[in-house]
């Protein structure tokens, strides 16, 4: 009996694994047509009628009032989280609604399920966004996504509020991010897929592939990655005939004058974000350049492969998830701001095509022109590897006082466990206090964002008071904590403005009026006097600046508000 449930399940894989797109009849991408929204939406309520294990949902509300829906498929009907202890797929199409390839792509899986329930995994619940930018997919057009070859019409790329929401993962100014966050913390996925379109260089991959960054994702599920989930999806791919490539992130030359790195995706991006959670988060990137239906197919397998994959290993991306949470909790600090080391590079065997320069017809420069006459197959060096720039303490709790009512929203949407304080009390914490910050002068999707911060550690006492927020960080958001509390890290909540009032002295002194009171602090400190003293030797053209004498003075005095520059997030030990 066991050798023939053993010979159904081996069967159910083969029919799963070996399903193609010659199966189906010709489909309405290969005439370069992607549907508009409420097609989209009137297709996906119409495949999941017609199928017990679907169940379609309204997941919420973009920006202008348009839904954004969810499909979940399950083989045993198990339509709510935490049902059974499967793995979760999750799939994000149309982040970008220009780039429209997982839109159609899933289409094509789910008419497949449809007609052949066998088809659809056992182990595996799958949960599939049909369109996440639903706003910018309404903003249909024919010019958009210049050079894109096909379909004819798309969506644009920004949202109503004209955000890139794949910018707006820690910040979260659009309603559809606090969509996604119901969705992803609900779920708790263990697969995380976001189809895109890539641009800046041609070459002969019509799939490239972002995995979730090595040394920025870390611990067990990095490993499992690497070691095992990346080496699968590029050997199946190939197998289908769509060889797959890294990510390409060059701009303006050809991959093999220099080589390339290895996307680093922080947490403002959705697989940065999916990471902080042991998420094992890909996005794919088909090429421009390629034939739509080619794109389209591309894709397709790349789910299917997904899926293959993660049915063949339910159990262990299970542990994996596991492991990777208890990784997390073992750490004393957090790595954040990760960059490319440029010193280190893994020979890439690369399939390109040669660059060459033309005088162009429009101006006095030369042109790029990639000859397809001329391809090329020849090791490049890919400069895999990363380094976080700051290594933070990890502290066991973090206080969040309740005034700060934006950074309480999106806390309360990341599922983050907390305790409510119930009566007014002092605490004895540790502060930080930025003393190194650079203002953009440009605005970055909404917001002049803040880089280079610096910060030192100074012991404070504060008065916390009752709806004021204590908060474990040994939770399953502790990532997510991390990179949003601190102040050090490029993608936390003080680079995205949400602390900016810290950042200016409420108060000051008249220097007719405070002269009289600087000479009696001076003669009340003999520290503060000595150093002074020091102050004025080591800056003898500020000596003749009664602002910059009276400021020293000031700055050291206990007239100088306690809040200024003071991270309003507070660290605590027990």
């Amino acid at each position: 009996m066991m050798h023939f449930l053993r010979f159904l399940f081996g069967l159910n894989l083969f029919l799963f694994s070996f399903f193609t797109l010659a199966q189906l009849p010709k489909p309405v991408f290969e005439k370069q047509v992607t549907p508009d929204y409420m097609s989209l939406v009137q297709q996906y309520e119409k495949l999941a009628a017609q199928s017990p294990y679907m169940q379609l949902k309204k997941a919420g509300l973009s920006d202008a009032g348009n839904f954004i829906h969810l499909l979940i498929i399950d083989k045993q009907q198990q339509f709510l989280p935490n049902q059974s202890k499967k793995p979760v797929m999750l799939i994000m199409n149309g982040i970008h609604p220009g780039e429209t390839e997982g839109i159609d792509a899933s289409l094509l899986m789910l008419e497949a399920f449809v007609k052949n329930p066998k088809l659809i995994p056992d182990s595996v619940t799958l949960l599939i966004i049909p369109c996440y930018n639903v706003d910018g997919m309404i903003n249909r057009k024919h010019y958009t996504r210049a050079n894109q070859n096909g379909p004819d019409e798309k969506g644009f790329r920004a949202s109503a509020n004209n955000l890139d929401l794949n910018r707006d993962f820690i910040k979260a100014d659009s309603k559809n991010t606090f969509v996604f966050y119901s969705i992803f913390q609900e779920w708790q996925p263990h697969v995380f897929v976001d189809t895109h379109t890539s641009n800046g260089a041609d070459y002969q991959y019509t799939m490239t592939l972002i995995s979730s960054q090595n040394q920025k994702l870390g611990g067990p599920a990095a490993e499992f990655m690497y070691g095992k989930m990346n080496p699968f999806l590029y050997s199946d791919m190939k197998k289908k005939g769509f060889e797959m490539a890294p990510y390409v992130t060059v701009f303006g030359k050809s991959p093999d004058e220099a080589g390339y790195d290895a996307f680093v995706e922080s947490p403002k991006y959705s697989t940065g974000y999916a990471a902080l959670f042991g998420c094992l988060g890909f996005v794919a990137e088909t090429h421009m350049l390629k034939p739509y239906p080619q794109r389209v197919k591309a894709t397709y397998h790349l789910i299917e492969s997904f899926l293959v994959f993660t049915q063949k290993n339910a159990s262990e991306l299970v542990r994996t998830k596991e492991k990777q949470l208890n990784w997390m909790w073992s750490k004393t600090q957090y790595p954040s701001n990760f960059e490319i080391n440029k010193n280190y590079s893994t020979p890439l065997l690369f399939k390109g095509y040669t660059l060459e320069k033309h005088p162009s017809k429009l101006g006095n420069y030369e042109r790029h022109f990639y000859n397809k006459n001329r391809p090329f197959e020849k090791p490049i060096p890919y400069y895999d590897s990363a380094n976080a720039k700051a290594l933070i303490e990890i502290p066991e709790y973090f206080i969040v006082k309740q005034e700060w009512k934006e950074v309480i929203e999106r806390l309360k949407a990341n599922k983050i466990n907390r305790i409510m304080i119930d009566k007014p009390q002092t605490w004895e914490v540790q502060a930080k206090y930025i003393y190194q910050i650079n203002y953009a002068k440009q605005p970055y999707e909404g917001h002049f964002v803040h880089q280079n911060i610096a910060c030192s550690t100074q012991k404070a006492s504060v008065d916390i008071q009752p709806g004021d927020w204590l908060i474990p960080v040994k939770q399953a958001g502790i990532w997510y904590l991390m990179e949003a509390l601190s102040p050090e890290t490029w993608d936390g909540f003080m680079h995205w403005n949400f602390f900016d009032p810290i950042l200016n002295e409420k108060e000051g002194f008249s220097d007719y009026a405070f002269e009289d009171d600087a000479i009696a602090f001076l003669e009340e400190r003999p520290e503060l006097k000595k150093a002074f003293e020091q102050w004025k030797s080591e800056n003898p053209d500020k000596v003749s600046n009664k602002y910059e004498v009276l400021g020293f003075i000031y700055k050291n005095s206990p007239y100088r508000e306690k809040e200024f520059r003071r991270f309003p997030v507070y660290f605590k030990n027990k």
